[in-house]
């Protein structure tokens, strides 16, 4: 009898060990630059864009577009989205992709990353007569978090900053553009910039639909 009830005990003890296992916290899931920007086909999001001074102190509203994911293509044997509808300022269509946790263009040209905050995106020496530099450019990840209000709502984001840096200020002035994008929803906020009179132009996210289950 007494062997019975230690029998029954051990397995009592077994029985709650395997469903604290079974319950045991999840690993957790990696990230993706996809998680950053959803590319999936129907998915779309509304801009206002604004021309501002250099200060963005004075701004005007210049349109409201709406940018769309309008099918998939193979290019280079490798699967990209269209988007329409200037989706990155002055570019229409953008063809873009998830190469290896970096978005990239068409071009190769890294749009966003959501890991690699050391290294320098996309640098450019703009040189003019007797090939002196008039400007240089790069951009790079801002990983921590900062909080951007627009129209669509408050969101957490990531920045893909641009610096700027001109002979006009003897290279020691440091002017910055944004792309600030958010988990789950895509590209929130950007701005860009004349690199001669430093006129902003910048668009903010009002409204924007994800297709559901993907």
């Amino acid at each position: 009898m007494k062997q019975l009830f230690f029998i029954t005990i051990a397995l009592l003890f077994a029985s709650v060990a395997c469903k604290k296992d079974e319950t045991s916290d999840p690993v957790p899931v990696k990230s993706s630059v996809l998680d950053y920007m959803p590319l999936q086909v129907g998915n779309y999001w509304i801009y206002e864009t604004f021309r501002c001074d250099s200060g963005e102190v004075n701004c005007t509203s210049k349109s409201i577009d709406t940018s769309r994911i309008i099918k998939d293509t193979l290019i280079n044997d490798k699967k990209y989205f269209k988007l329409i509808g200037n989706y990155h300022l002055f570019v229409d269509p953008l063809y873009i992709r998830d190469s290896g946790d970096y978005l990239v263009d068409h071009n190769g040209k890294v749009l966003f990353t959501h890991t690699d905050s050391l290294q320098i995106f996309n640098e450019n020496v703009v040189t003019g007569l007797g090939d002196d530099t008039v400007f240089y450019y790069y951009d790079k990840l801002i990983s921590q978090n900062i909080q951007v209000s627009v129209e669509a709502g408050i969101f957490d984001c990531m920045d893909m900053r641009t610096s700027l840096f001109r002979a006009l200020d003897d290279f020691q002035i440091e002017h910055q553009g944004h792309n600030y994008y958010a988990k789950n929803v895509g590209l929130i906020k950007q701005s860009v910039f004349w690199a001669i009179g430093l006129d902003v132009y910048k668009r903010e996210l009002i409204g924007y639909h994800l297709e559901a289950g993907k």
